[in-house]
């Protein structure tokens, strides 16, 4: 089993693998929302409203904070162009972190509906902001 077959069964059910034009409109909407730099990482000092993390506790006090409420759906983005985007719920990529970013080196938590981004880069640091 790969480690991406591993992560998606670790996320359990109601979850919805995106191919092709799904995939590519929600890559599309990333990409438009957030500022990236020529190595992959987002251009943190260019957005409204942002902080490094190292708990979940923290990712949720930040979005609590920030936001009145926000949408419980999110899409997995890995660096790796080649695999697909996965939709599920905050909380249930919470509950797998591990099996989720096993899968490639840059993990992104993208919310299109309440404009957040959770960021794991592959030098261990998390950083959680607004577009």
């Amino acid at each position: 089993m790969s480690l991406f077959e591993e992560c998606i069964e670790a996320l359990g059910e109601n979850v919805h693998v995106l191919y092709d034009n799904s995939r590519e409109k929600i890559l599309s909407h990333f990409e438009s929302s957030f500022p990236f730099s020529d190595w992959g990482q987002i251009e943190w000092k260019n957005l409204s409203s942002y902080a490094e993390v190292n708990t979940f506790d923290e990712i949720q006090s930040f979005l609590n904070q920030k936001m009145d409420e926000y949408n419980d759906v999110v899409y997995i983005i890995w660096d790796e162009g080649t695999l697909p985007i996965i939709q599920s719920t905050l909380d249930k990529v919470f509950e797998a972190i591990d099996d989720v970013t096993a899968v490639s080196f840059d993990t992104w938590i993208f919310s299109p509906s309440s404009g957040y981004v959770i960021e794991i880069f592959h030098d261990g640091e998390v950083k959680v902001g607004l577009k």
